[in-house]
């Protein structure tokens, strides 16, 4: 791209609308992104793979290094999804009875489309019965009569993403797991539209690909991405406003012409208002990818970086970005906490051709009320391939062998190791370690982990 002069009054308006834009508008384009993709687009699920709106589809088998659709995933827990469209009326939720599946945790997690984690039914919190509860959004029509005899949860947005999550303690005898699925349940009330498709998933615009990722793959086809990216957030804007308290910044980003609007053209747009937009665009990317350094070297000074506040973001607009890039769909902080260590004891980034030992002391174990798990993951956040599809250890491992004193020490290292139940094999290049903390304990505030020491070569 050929930059304008900066005094350019048009350049300068696109490039710091561009940039602002971006870090708000980036999680609600990813969501909307990621739901084209399982839904499919104007003519509905043309893949296996995907499945219409208001259905809830759960996966059958444990995660695999063979697994790349969704980043950073777990090997504790059966996932599943369902994508639901309240502008076509109500929903009706069915949460599984605690008591007829008594031991198995769950918790069907519930998102916006800016990616808030607004509500969590779940087996620590719901009636030892179970219960149905109907969901409303912002566009419900209000002709729609409500059950009179179910409790009423309002959604933020017309556009919910439901993950539900179901514990894993056997990978090899999952029926228990598939019976707590089978009672959960998502059903369209008479007289209401089902499938529907939101306008901006229906009519998106560009390649499926994400915009950072894009970006940093090709970046000479910056031009491309901003159009792109510039015109399925205006589409996006009209079907999911700005949540209250933002029509202020919405009102700055109208300035360079970046409203809520079906008809956007951005070759309508004068060029140096495109350029700008694309310096932006260009600008925030690396913003985002100097926040996440920021989180990797933050390590040295309070181990494993466990964010108290994912889930719920208000106006950290840059941490909504962060964490939509890194791990779309993280849960509030009351249902499961994550950590990330990238680095060792010793401050030195964590790399295959060296062999660590994690240790976790009897008072140092995670503070989890439910469970915890430590899973290794490649710099491109999915699972190493290893012989033993072993990819993380954690409190519900039934042959991990204890210290004589009730503590845990896992091995992670790239050479075989043969069956030693502690441990992880590694990459032979960079890699990082997630710590999942499930119903996290009060005592988490305070909580100080270990970090991997290195093994001293022989």
């Amino acid at each position: 791209m050929e930059t304008p002069q900066p005094q350019n009054p048009f350049f300068a308006l696109g490039q710091s609308v561009g940039l602002a834009a971006f870090v708000w508008g980036y999680p609600l384009i990813e969501t909307l992104r990621t739901c084209r993709m399982m839904v499919g687009g104007p003519d509905g699920p043309q893949d296996p793979r995907q499945f219409p709106m208001e259905t809830l589809r759960h996966k059958q088998a444990v995660n695999t290094s063979e697994d790349r659709t969704v980043v950073a995933s777990a090997t504790d827990l059966l996932y599943g999804s369902a994508w639901i469209n309240l502008a076509n009326g109500p929903r009706v939720v069915t949460v599984p009875s605690s008591v007829k599946h008594k031991g198995r945790y769950f918790v069907m997690a519930m998102y916006d489309a800016w990616t808030n984690n607004f509500a969590n039914p779940r087996s620590a919190t719901a009636p030892n019965e179970g219960e149905r509860f109907v969901m409303v959004g912002p566009g419900t029509p209000q002709s729609v009569v409500l059950p009179a005899d179910l409790r009423v949860v309002n959604a933020p947005t017309d556009l919910v993403w439901m993950i539900p999550r179901v514990l894993v303690d056997d990978p090899k005898h999952l029926d228990p797991v598939f019976a707590l699925q089978a009672d959960m349940q998502v059903e369209c009330p008479p007289q209401t539209h089902a499938g529907r498709v939101p306008s901006s998933i229906r009519d998106w615009v560009g390649n499926l690909k994400n915009s950072i990722d894009d970006l940093v793959a090709r970046p000479s086809a910056a031009a491309e991405i901003a159009e792109h990216f510039f015109t399925n957030l205006c589409h996006a804007m009209v079907d999911t406003p700005a949540p209250e308290g933002e029509q202020g910044i919405v009102a700055w980003f109208k300035t360079a012409r970046i409203v809520p609007a079906l008809n956007f053209s951005w070759s309508a747009l004068p060029k140096p208002l495109r350029d700008g937009l694309q310096q932006g665009l260009v600008d925030a990317v690396a913003l985002i990818q100097a926040a996440a350094n920021v989180d990797a070297n933050a390590l040295n000074k309070k181990p494993w970086d466990i964010h108290l506040h994912l889930g719920r973001y208000g106006n950290d607009f840059l941490l909504r970005a962060l964490v939509a890039w890194r791990g779309l769909g993280a849960n509030a902080g009351e249902v499961s906490l994550y950590g990330k260590c990238h680095n060792d004891a010793s401050g030195e980034p964590l790399d295959g051709k060296h062999r660590y030992t994690l240790r976790f002391a009897p008072d140092q174990l995670p503070p989890a009320d439910a469970f915890w798990s430590v899973t290794l993951y490649n710099q491109d956040r999915f699972f190493y391939p290893n012989r033993l599809e072993r990819f993380s250890l954690g409190s519900l491992d039934k042959y991990l062998h204890r210290d004589p004193d009730g503590g845990i020490t896992m091995l992670f290292c790239h050479e075989d190791q043969g069956d030693d139940p502690n441990w992880i094999p590694t990459p032979p290049g960079a890699f990082y370690l997630s710590l999942r903390i499930y119903e996290p304990s009060p005592e988490v505030k305070d909580w100080i982990g270990p970090l991997p020491s290195r093994i001293a070569a022989n």
